[in-house]
This record gives C-alpha cells, sequence and structure tokens, in this order.
C-alpha cells in the first residue's frame, strides 16, 4: 500500500477543495489545510509542510503536487481533480499564510508555471 492510500490523501485533499467550492488551489495551498485540518500530517508522510529556503526537495506541498499531476495525467477525466497553470509572468513572489509562518512559493522565478488544482465537475454537499 502506498503512503498515498494509507493515508486517504484523495480523501483529504477532495475534503479540501470541495470546502471552497469550485475556486483553484495550488499545492502549497492543498497542503497548507492539509496540515491545518489533519496536524502531523506532514511529519507522518517524512515531509515537511514547503516553501523557498526550506532546503528539501520533497515538501508535503511537492509531493502532492507531483501525486496530482501524475494521477491526472494517467487517469485524465476519470480522476476527480483537474490541474490548470497560474503563469509566471510578472510575480515577484507568491506568499501564504502557514501554521507556522509565511510559506513563499518555490517556483516564482523559476522558470515553471504554477500548477493549480480544483474538483471536477460540479461541487454537491453529498
Amino acid at each position: 500500500m502506498t503512503k498515498w492510500d494509507e493515508h486517504g490523501i484523495l480523501d483529504k485533499v477532495t475534503t479540501a477543495l470541495r470546502q471552497d467550492g469550485r475556486p483553484y488551489m495550488t499545492a502549497y495551498q492543498l497542503a497548507i489545510k492539509l496540515e491545518r485540518a489533519h496536524p502531523g500530517l506532514a511529519e507522518r508522510l517524512g515531509k515537511v509542510l514547503g516553501g523557498a529556503g526550506i532546503g528539501v526537495r520533497n515538501s508535503l506541498a511537492e509531493y502532492l503536487g507531483g501525486q496530482l499531476a501524475g494521477r491526472i495525467d494517467r487517469e485524465g477525466t476519470a480522476f476527480p481533480v483537474e490541474r490548470a497553470y497560474l503563469s509566471n509572468d510578472e510575480i515577484r513572489e507568491v506568499r501564504f499564510a502557514a501554521p507556522d509562518g509565511d510559506l513563499v512559493s518555490s517556483l516564482t522565478g523559476s522558470g515553471y508555471h504554477l500548477s493549480i488544482y480544483r474538483l471536477r465537475g460540479p461541487v454537491s454537499d453529498a
């Protein structure tokens, strides 16, 4: 069993996305929401939350983004989450309010666009 399955990450992600309706969220925002809703999740997965300057290449934010991207690429429209990209053009910094202080995107200025995710299709209360 993978860590993704063992910790029910897809259910946690879809619950987090459902709370806000259908706006897109970054992997950073998802990581923060999951850590707030499930304190210690990052540590249980062997990760830190993420962001620029943490000195770690595989943060919770990066893990979520990688897992979501791979599953979206493999499963296409059958996967309950869809992805789009926010351009890095003219962005100096993207800063998030994390549980232990501000978290800054490490993608800003990297040449990579920031992936953003939302639930696919209409959101129900079920």
